[in-house]
């Protein structure tokens, strides 16, 4: 029973005195953040096929444009993290409740979106750096896992913040509670 009763007091309202400078300090953080990574998701496949045309073609001018997009892929990066990290230093410090109740619900997604950016990272520092480095495929075939872990990362936030906003209903509610 008094386990039922500390669970209960978890998932009670909180009563935080600063509720709404949180709301606002997080709002204001999100505004910035999410246009900045949806153009640093949607960019490295604009810039893999410019280069796939320079490929191509053989066309240098896809290839100088292609070398001035990533150095804008790597600042809008570098922009998401700095964003991002006052995210989630924003999720511990002003919803510690939240936190700490349902912290091990959605770190799985957070630990997954950790290892999509460090691999994110890495590539994008082979591609950047890569240019007079690597042969052109080599070079091309380097930005493909950028792509692909800045969509699974943006998928498993998403994920995340899906759950976070959407309530049990009394239909999920009472389903749960029949099985």
């Amino acid at each position: 029973m008094s386990q039922l009763a500390a669970i209960a007091a978890a998932l009670a309202p909180a009563e935080q005195k600063y509720l709404s400078q949180a709301r606002q300090m997080q709002a204001l953080s999100f505004a910035v953040h999410i246009p900045l990574v949806c153009f640093g998701i949607a960019f490295p496949g604009d810039d893999a096929f410019v280069e796939s045309r320079y490929l191509r073609t053989g066309d240098e001018l896809y290839r100088t444009l292609a070398r001035r997009w990533s150095r804008i892929l790597a600042a809008l990066f570098a922009a998401g993290v700095v964003t991002g990290t006052i995210l989630s230093f924003e999720l511990g410090l002003l919803w510690p409740n939240f936190t700490g109740t349902f912290g091990s619900v959605f770190g799985l997604g957070f630990a997954i979106e950790g290892f999509s950016f460090f691999m994110e990272a890495i590539f994008i520092g082979i591609y950047v750096y890569g240019w007079n480095r690597l042969s052109p495929r080599a070079h091309f075939a380097s930005g493909i896992p950028i792509a692909i872990a800045g969509f699974t990362g943006s998928l498993t936030v998403i994920s995340v913040n899906g759950w976070m906003n959407t309530p049990p209903t009394s239909a999920s509610a009472t389903a749960a509670s029949s099985t």
